[in-house]
């Protein structure tokens, strides 16, 4: 399982983890180290926080989602600890959220 890997990307303690999925920090301890394994709709919770596939989530893929179609993108925004931030925060966002704040930015553009 990828967890702590998608959770240190997302600059996350296992506490700030755990509060934002209604879990413990015990458990997700016990997750990152193997000796307890998340129950499937936990996996789903997690796979949409950090909006990757459970496949991904679960180490069944070569490779992280994050992003992937703007790669480029997340690169640049990586170079910036305000950039990384925001990467960081769009990263946990559904698509839905995500499409809602592009609609938000694209206004704020165009009315300057």
């Amino acid at each position: 399982m990828k967890l702590k890997e998608l959770r240190e990307y997302a600059h996350m303690t296992q506490k700030q983890l755990a509060e934002k999925i209604g879990n413990v920090q015990r458990n997700i301890s016990n997750w990152e180290n193997g000796t307890s394994e998340p129950d499937l709709a936990t996996v789903i919770k997690l796979a949409e926080l950090f909006n990757v596939s459970t496949d991904e989530l679960l180490g069944k893929e070569g490779h992280l989602l994050y992003f992937k179609e703007n790669d480029y993108y997340s690169n640049l925004f990586s170079r910036s600890s305000k950039g990384s931030e925001i990467m960081t925060y769009v990263s946990m966002m559904t698509e839905e959220e995500q499409n809602a704040l592009l609609t938000l930015l694209k206004g704020a553009f165009e009315r300057s």
